[in-house]
């Protein structure tokens, strides 16, 4: 039984989630667009270095920018980045931005940095419990990697041990909410019973206290020069990852929507690292759907 639910829970639609026509995905996009530019601004004005990443960096190479049917965008920074990030740009827009974030907000329970936009709603599947769910894009942060083989391994191990009772942690936590998504998707339901079960011994600390535990793990190597890098809260976690450092935490200029961003130095070799034939437009039964528990773009809804 897979026990990995980021990819179950990119397709699995309920009958409470609320599906988007093209017109409402670029209205999305467009607020997506508002708060990219706030960031990059930002990272620019404060030499915060930071890259797109994922499906972002595939659509800056390959379309110019979106995804055409894509809803969200990434972004990554090298650890020392992402520290001054975090402890920076909530004071610069707090009245505009709510930061969620380990460092910020253990108790929300993510790995990952996760900018909101306040006054608008997007609900996700993680978001259960969560009074502040505004549109957002997520920060992630580039880890250093041992160069010593033995080191990295035993990171690696770590990185994936503690991520994986972190997020069983949550589980038990939420899993009468996981348990009614998952509701008429019996194999899911399995998933989540056995995560929450494996959940219940962890539970003798409470969510923001492993999510402490977590960034510590996954920041443990110091080495800014190391060879290689990871991004262990990202979906291909710490091995699936994993990149030499003038490949990925680099960067280089790129379009998107019009706009000047920083992708992959080497974005070419990232992206078929990640995706392999990247160049290979999927089939429509191949993309990932778009459908949210709740969403309102509340004061951004009329503008252009």
């Amino acid at each position: 039984m897979e026990l990995s639910t980021v990819n179950q829970m990119k397709t699995i639609v309920s009958p409470s989630m609320v599906m988007i026509d093209d017109d409402t995905l670029h209205k999305l996009q467009a607020i997506l667009l508002t708060i990219l530019d706030d960031i990059t601004s930002f990272c620019d004005e404060e030499g915060i270095g930071y890259v797109l990443s994922g499906g972002s960096a595939l659509g800056a190479v390959r379309h110019g920018g979106f995804i055409p049917w894509d809803d969200d965008i990434d972004i990554d920074m090298p650890r020392a980045d992402y520290d001054r990030f975090i402890a920076t740009f909530p004071q610069r827009f707090a009245s505009k931005y709510s930061v969620q974030a380990p460092e910020l907000t253990p108790e929300v329970g993510t790995a990952i940095a996760r900018v909101r936009l306040r006054d608008t709603v997007m609900r996700m599947h993680d978001d259960c419990g969560l009074d502040e769910c505004g549109i957002f894009i997520d920060v992630f942060p580039i880890e250093n990697v041992y160069n010593n083989r033995v080191a990295r391994g035993l990171h690696g191990f770590a990185c994936m041990a503690t991520g994986f009772l972190y997020t069983c942690r949550r589980f038990w936590r939420d899993r009468a909410f996981y348990l009614s998504f998952a509701e008429g998707n019996p194999d899911f339901a399995r998933v989540v019973r056995t995560k929450a079960l494996l959940g219940l011994p962890t539970a003798i600390l409470p969510v923001g206290t492993w999510s402490k535990i977590v960034t510590r793990v996954y920041s443990l190597c110091k080495d800014e020069d190391s060879e290689l890098v990871a991004v262990p809260a990202g979906r291909g976690h710490y091995w699936g990852e994993m990149c030499e450092r003038d490949v990925f935490a680099k960067s280089r200029e790129a379009t998107f929507e019009g706009r000047t961003v920083r992708i992959p130095a080497e974005a070419e070799e990232y992206l078929s690292s990640y995706y392999g034939d990247w160049q290979r437009i999927p089939k429509p039964e191949e993309r990932e759907h778009h459908a949210y528990l709740e969403l309102d773009f509340g004061p951004y809804a009329l503008e252009e």
